[in-house]
């Protein structure tokens, strides 16, 4: 679920200094110059000395005099509906000149440090998969995963009711553990595990193997799972800022992406600021390591005896999984790029056109 906007969020300001202008002060950090002037209700871009102006939040966007939906949905690379959605606007909404609006994406600042609490039962995990919902010990005092929840797990990460059970690995079910106690053991809801081979989900696809899942957590938004989860050494983590899910798995070596298609279509990867130029793939800082995923997994056995199980993934950890969504099927999304894009060139009731300005554009 994206994170929706809300008036109570963390500011950025910076105080004008001798010589700066508004566009070199955008410069820096890395903001549109019509935002800036927009968030500050400035009508000229002259400033003074000593003058204090508040940073939009990356993802933070400010209608323009004669904006419409469709219009902001082309100049940021978006939808009419997604635009609607992220910013609960009915479908007959007015646009102010100067109204904030946010980005699929968005998440404040202070939401991604929050603090969420320590577990009731650190390693027991509450797993939704529709109606379904298990809790599971994933991860004993000792760090080892029962059998018997591997099992079940498997069960709640199944396709379709008829597929064979096959068990995940257990250095996802760690990992899993690791995210929910990282969140005060909140459930974590699965939105697709086990996958077969077909459309953009290769044989080499980790949900192919057991060792990934997409999944959601109640009350916190998807940007702060990624985040917390490429701190994780061992770890892949996807970000899907116009889907409901964040894509987590067990390999080598931890690897980070953002892939900005819609569910069900081609990945179109790039960072935290959009999506790269076609045939670029822009790589992104990897931040500090705060938890590492074991290579070495003991499972506790039915009888209590122990299996030890080592990390055998030799595959690439460069090249990220191509992720389908479960909500919407591959085979269901043809054409539906052209449809997209015809919705936002063409749009005539995406909103009143904003015939204010809270900005001097020149």
């Amino acid at each position: 679920m994206l994170l929706l906007p809300s008036g109570g969020f963390a500011q950025r300001f910076h105080t004008v200094r001798s010589g700066q202008t508004l566009a070199r002060i955008a410069r820096r950090y890395r903001v549109n110059v019509q935002d800036l002037a927009a968030a500050n209700r400035l009508r000229r871009a002259r400033l003074r000395p000593g003058q204090r102006l508040r940073v939009p939040e990356r993802g933070e966007i400010f209608v323009r005099r004669g904006d419409n939906l469709g219009r902001i949905a082309r100049r940021h690379n978006s939808s009419v509906d997604e635009l609607r959605r992220v910013n609960r606007l009915r479908r007959n909404a007015r646009l102010r000149a100067g109204q904030r609006l946010v980005l699929p994406g968005f998440a404040p600042r202070e939401s991604l440090n929050r603090d969420y609490g320590s577990p009731e039962s650190p390693g027991n995990v509450r797993i939704r998969r529709g109606s379904e919902e298990a809790t599971l010990l994933l991860r004993d005092a000792e760090g080892r995963v029962p059998r018997a929840s591997l099992i079940r797990l498997g069960e709640l990460m199944k396709r379709n009711e008829e597929d064979e059970l096959r068990e995940p690995h257990p250095r996802l079910a760690l990992l899993l553990a690791h995210l929910s106690d990282e969140f005060g053991g909140r459930p974590i809801q699965i939105v697709s595990g086990f996958r077969p081979v077909r459309g953009f989900t290769r044989a080499t696809s980790r949900h192919t193997r057991g060792r990934a899942t997409d999944i959601r957590i109640r009350g916190v938004s998807n940007r702060a799972i990624w985040e917390r989860c490429r701190r994780i050494s061992g770890a892949g983590c996807g970000f899907y800022p116009r889907s409901s899910f964040v894509h987590v798995d067990a390999r080598g070596h931890r690897t980070q992406w953002v892939d900005w298609s819609r569910p069900g279509r081609r990945p179109r990867y790039g960072t935290l600021r959009g999506p790269a130029r076609r045939g670029r793939r822009r790589r992104m800082p990897a931040p500090r390591i705060r938890w590492t995923l074991p290579e070495e997994v003991v499972v506790i056995e039915a009888n209590d005896a122990v299996t030890t199980i080592r990390e055998e993934d030799n595959s690439s950890d460069e090249e990220p999984d191509a992720e389908g969504d479960e909500e919407a099927p591959e085979e269901e999304a043809e054409g539906e790029e052209e449809a997209l894009e015809e919705e936002a060139e063409g749009e005539q009731g995406a909103g009143e056109t904003a015939t204010e300005i809270a900005t001097d554009e020149n």
